[in-house]
This record gives C-alpha cells, structure tokens and sequence, in this order.
C-alpha cells in the first residue's frame, strides 16, 4: 500500500502543478457537511474543502456566502518565506512540510524551514523567529508556534514592517495578519457529534474512555471542551478520563490503566497515539470487536488502522492542506491581494467507509518523505 502510495503522491504532485499553470485549481466552501454526509462514501473530493472560521468554535455556516479567494497570482519577484514549527518530530508536521514545500515549489517561492524542537521550547523557538526577522532577505514568517503569547515582543513591532502569518497552533491574533488554521474546538465537537448521533439519549448508555492528551496542553483543553459540547444531552458517558504526554509509552500505560478499571468499555476515545498504542493492547485483552477505537486526528498509523478496520474513526483537518494553504496565502498578501483573517479546512470525521471521499494527500506525508529545509526561489 506505501508504494502505491508513494505513486499516487508523484501523479497528485504533477497534476497539480498542471493545474497551477493553467488556472484551473478551485475549492469548495459550504455548509460543513454533517456526520451523516461525511459517512456516505461519496467519490474522492475534487476541490479543498475549505471554512470560515473565528474564535475556538464551529465554523458558522457559509452556504449562501461567497468562497474566499484564494487562487495565486503569478509571483512578481522571487519571495522568500521562512516558517517556524514547533518540531519535526511526528506525522502532523511532517505533513505541514510536505504541503509547505510542495505549493512553493509549484508556485516558484523560495522556503527556508527552522523548528525549536519540541513544544517545551519556547527559548528556542524565539531564536528561530529573531533569525527570520534579521534576514533582510526574507519577506514573509509563517509560524506554527509552541505558546499562545510566547512570541508577542517580537512579532507585535513588525505588523507595519513584515508579513506574519499563524499557521496550525493557536497565536495571538493581535500580532499576525491572518491564521490558517481549525478552530480545535471542533476536533472535539466533531467526534463528540458523531458519538452522539450513535447514542441518542433515551437508548443504552455507552461507556467511553476519554484520554485526549496533556492536561496542561492549550490544544487539549479546546479539544475536551468541543467533545464535552458535542456528547452533551446524549447517552454517551464518560466513565473514566485519563491525561498525559503523547509519546507511545505514556499512551499505552494510560490504555492499560484504564481497561484494567473499566473492563467492559464500549470505545477509548482520545489523541492518535492513544488509539495506535490500544489495537495491541485491545487485541492481547481479547478485546477487539468489542470496545471500538475512535481518534481526534489522524496519522498514518491511525490511518491504517481505520483501513483494517482496527480503528473505527478519525477526525482530519488535512494538514497538508494547512501547509498549503499557508504559502497561497503569503502570496496572494506580498503582491498585494486580500486574504481571510481565519481560513482552513473544513474538519472531517472519516471512518472505513469514507476515508478515500477525500485524497490521502490532503492528509498526510508521502511514504518516505523526509523533511526539506530549503527551496531556493524561481525568480531572482
């Protein structure tokens, strides 16, 4: 399957960069599809499934709005972009590097790529942003940063001087011209909606674990309030919750901790490397087909997962797009265009059934791909 994979990532690449070259690339903005929709099995999507949004909260519906505009004007000069990320440790970022580099290459601008190295990183990754903001050479930062406000000294006293863009991870709002993100909110609500939508009240109670990530992580608290939201007034109950770091080993404790109390489970909800680690552990317990797995993001294990059926659902907020989207946007704003102020994918919940509705592409690295730091541009 990786090797298909891997072709199929090659002929994407090449049509795309067909279409940049004769205009034709277009998106989609809509109402976003509900649970039942996203589980249809309609054909693979054709356009970026793209949403307004503001805030942490649920996108507002856009059906009777026009789509933004985000088609890329041919570049005047050879623009130069820097982007910061927290690492380039795990799948996401991989796969924010992989649409990053891709659409620059397309559209011939040049990339330099600086990471701090983990998200306990702030001291760091305030010396990769004073980096970029030295280079005179560089016209534009595109920051996937580690701490809301970590970064407002420096980048506050460039609103008149340099492009910011928050890319991913949530930023003050007050010191970038725009984010492409997902409100993470929805992550949750998404999942919680669906669950619901299962088990509405009046029916048999279902019993879920849920284990979402770090207590003290920004984006876990936005994730547990939208779950909390989307389950409420269901019969879906949360009769064990478990939070600690993502690494493999910590989520496999957590898992084990949990059955060991709750023996009779219906699903273990909660981060991707949670739902990786409990296929093994639900299989050992003898378990499998009988406490169903459910993820807030998908990787490509989590991926995998779904397509053996060992998963049952995932959340995606495509971050490849994410990557993409960040560098059309850069564009359109250093020659001169309007750009939204909140704009990413639309978020879906995909299951065995649904998965291929929306190209792997869209949602995670290529086989093999390796991380790239550097794109020289086309232009002088």
């Amino acid at each position: 399957m990786l090797a298909q994979w891997s072709k199929a990532t090659s002929r994407w690449v090449s049509s795309y960069r067909r279409s940049i070259r004769h205009g034709l690339l277009g998106l989609a903005l809509g109402a976003l599809p509900s649970c039942a929709a996203a589980l249809a099995g309609a054909q693979p999507a054709a356009e970026w499934p793209l949403q307004r949004w503001a805030g942490d909260h649920r996108a507002a519906n856009g059906a009777a709005e026009t789509g933004p505009d985000i088609v890329p004007p041919s570049p005047t000069r050879g623009w130069r972009l820097c982007a910061i990320y927290p690492h380039l440790k795990d799948s996401y970022w991989l796969a924010v590097n992989f649409g990053m580099t891709e659409e620059a290459r397309a559209l011939g601008l040049g990339l330099g790529v600086r990471e701090a190295g983990g998200y306990g990183q702030l001291a760091r990754q305030r010396e990769r942003v004073a980096e970029c903001l030295e280079d005179e050479a560089v016209d534009a930062l595109l920051i996937g940063t580690v701490s809301r406000g970590g970064l407002n000294d420096l980048l506050a006293p460039q609103l008149d001087h340099r492009l910011v863009l928050g890319v991913v991870n949530d930023i003050d709002p007050q010191v970038v011209r725009a984010r492409i993100a997902v409100p993470w909110y929805q992550l949750g609500w998404t999942i919680g909606r669906w669950l619901a939508a299962r088990h509405p009240a009046g029916g048999p109670p279902a019993r879920i674990a849920w284990i979402p990530g770090p207590a003290d992580a920004d984006w876990v608290g936005f994730i547990d309030r939208g779950f909390r939201t989307g389950i409420a007034g269901s019969a879906v109950n949360v009769v064990a919750e478990r939070h600690g770091d993502t690494g493999r080993a910590i989520q496999r404790r957590l898992v084990e901790a949990v059955l060991d109390e709750q023996p009779q489970l219906d699903y273990l909800v909660g981060n991707a490397p949670m739902a990786e680690a409990a296929i093994a552990e639900l299989r050992r317990r003898g378990r499998e087909g009988a406490t169903a797995i459910v993820s807030s993001y998908l990787t490509p294990a989590v991926h995998g997962g779904i397509l053996r059926g060992r998963i049952l659902a995932a959340v995606t907020d495509f971050p490849v797009l994410q990557g993409r989207l960040a560098v059309r946007q850069a564009l359109r704003a250093l020659e001169g265009r309007t750009i939204e102020p909140y704009l990413g994918p639309a978020v879906e919940l995909v299951d065995k059934s649904s998965l291929g509705r929306f190209p792997v592409q869209w949602m995670l690295p290529p086989a093999g791909f390796v991380p790239v730091y550097q794109i020289a541009p086309a232009l002088p």
